[in-house]
């Protein structure tokens, strides 16, 4: 059973985002990120890390935000994955609408030389969002190694890199008032 403080915070968010009013909802909010450049994140910003200690939240962008991961690759190789494990993380899973996702095409490589030890390269993945409600990107390692260590990962952490965004719904329209 979860915390009840969890199920409030579900509650919260859930009630925030079905009962705001249309016109806040649809209000244009200015990126922070230059449109022309893409929101980038590594494994460290993959869902709910043991180190966020219960404090994890899904990352924000707007509608139409280009996203970009990147991972260490060689000798793993990262692909996109969308099966039955692919989902929002914590209290996002429990909204009922979803953001679109669209891959961009071939995933890219980038040198990585003295970066990360180990790792021939960072392997990219580029992918647009669009809508409103959380989205998930999902990634697996191919093929699936032994232990999390092999791909970069830390010790017990699942195989597959998951990423929630909240597409359309900036944070702070989220919290409640004191």
């Amino acid at each position: 059973m979860k915390p009840p403080t969890r199920l409030a915070a579900a509650a919260l968010t859930t009630a925030a985002l079905l009962f705001m009013p249309a016109a806040q909802a649809t209000t244009a909010v200015t990126p922070l990120v230059p449109a022309d450049e893409p929101y980038l994140f590594t494994q460290q910003h993959r869902d709910d890390l043991w180190w966020w200690n219960g404090t994890w939240l899904p990352q924000t962008v707007p509608s139409g935000a280009r996203v970009q991961i990147q991972l260490p690759g060689g000798p793993a190789r990262w692909k996109p994955y969308t099966g039955p494990r692919c989902h929002p993380t914590g209290a996002a899973r429990l909204l009922p609408m979803r953001a679109n996702v669209t891959n961009q095409g071939t995933p890219g490589e980038l040198p990585s030389e003295g970066r990360i030890d180990v790792y021939d390269n960072l392997q990219t993945f580029d992918y647009t969002v669009t809508g409103t409600g959380p989205a998930a990107i999902c990634l697996r390692a191919d093929p699936e190694p032994e232990r999390p260590e092999d791909i970069g990962l830390d010790t017990g952490s699942p195989l597959t890199y998951v990423l929630t965004l909240l597409v359309g719904i900036p944070q702070t329209s989220l919290s409640s008032p004191l």
